[in-house]
């Protein structure tokens, strides 16, 4: 479980390899490359459930019909697994025996200093005499 999957971390003390770098004379290239024509508009009304599969599937675009497929099928085989249940105990003994309960806002002891209170009450008073010299006029 603890391997190193960092592939720019030495795992030994022979010099690190050389890095090529691109001339920064030349600018970088998109690497987005637009889908030209219809087919883009069709092979997305077909994932959308829009348009069959027979209407898209045309000599442009049987591969990307037949990817979408494959990730379909993959996708299903992914929703079908299943935790093990040696994994699922695993998890379940390192978990901690005595975990906080969390409090929601509302459930929480208020305290509140006696300065603040103090502040907030002539605030109030404030405002109340504010309030009630402009009904006077």
């Amino acid at each position: 479980m603890l391997d190193n999957t960092d592939p720019m971390e030495r795992t030994s003390s022979a010099p690190p390899p050389e890095r090529r770098t691109a001339p920064a004379a030349r600018p970088l290239a998109d690497r987005e490359v637009p889908i030209e024509g219809q087919t883009a508009a069709s092979i997305n009304a077909w994932l959308d459930g829009d348009v069959p599969e027979s209407a898209v599937r045309r000599a442009a675009t049987t591969r990307d019909v037949d990817f979408w497929l494959r990730i379909e099928k993959e996708v299903e085989v992914r929703r079908a697994m299943k935790t093990p249940v040696h994994v699922y105990q695993q998890i379940m003994e390192s978990l901690p025996e005595a975990a906080p309960r969390t409090t929601h806002w509302y459930e929480r002891e208020l305290t509140v200093k006696p300065l603040l209170a103090f502040t907030a009450a002539a605030a109030a008073v404030a405002v109340g005499i504010g309030i009630g010299i402009a009904l006077m006029k």
